[in-house]
């Protein structure tokens, strides 16, 4: 049995993800599923619309809303399909959402998981990938020689 991490920052490309995982989980493996909602997501709608002036206070709120509620429901639905995945397949899963991205705290789940593995989803986006640390996260995984598959909106690193 083998024990696995994926952690999303990203919800793009999640059918690569899926795909990825059917090849690597096999039955009675673990896999545990952090799924980061971030806190700031509506200010990337700052980066989309540059002068409120134009469009004024509502749209760009609704703008901000209608991002936020995507993000979600992007998260929540992804998160179901594992289920799915994981009834078909008979593997243990254990999966969270997660509403405050602390990385310390992420890092010290990833230590104590004594894992086999670990599957990253980044964005290509500059404003997430800064608010996700995405460097010290990749610097830190390098220290702990932790097999990883990284993924950027479900696109793989090479």
């Amino acid at each position: 049995m083998k024990k696995y991490m994926l952690i999303l920052f990203s919800y793009g490309g999640l059918k690569k993800i899926s795909e990825h995982l059917k090849k690597k989980i096999k039955q009675h493996d673990k896999l545990v599923v952090r799924a980061v909602m971030l806190e700031e997501v509506p200010k990337l709608s700052e980066h989309l619309i540059s002068d409120i002036g134009v469009l004024g206070k509502k749209v760009v709120s609704d703008v901000e809303d209608s991002v936020v509620d995507i993000y979600q429901d992007n998260a929540k639905n992804y998160l179901e399909e594992v289920k799915e995945m994981a009834a078909e397949k008979k593997f243990k899963l254990n999966q969270k959402l997660i509403e405050d991205h602390d990385l310390d705290r992420l890092k010290k789940e990833i230590k104590e998981a004594e894992l086999d593995g670990i599957f990253i989803n980044f964005s290509h986006n500059e404003f997430i990938s800064n608010q996700v640390k995405e460097e010290e996260i990749k610097s830190w995984l390098k220290k702990i020689e932790l097999p990883q598959d990284i993924f950027y909106d479900g696109k793989k690193e090479k």
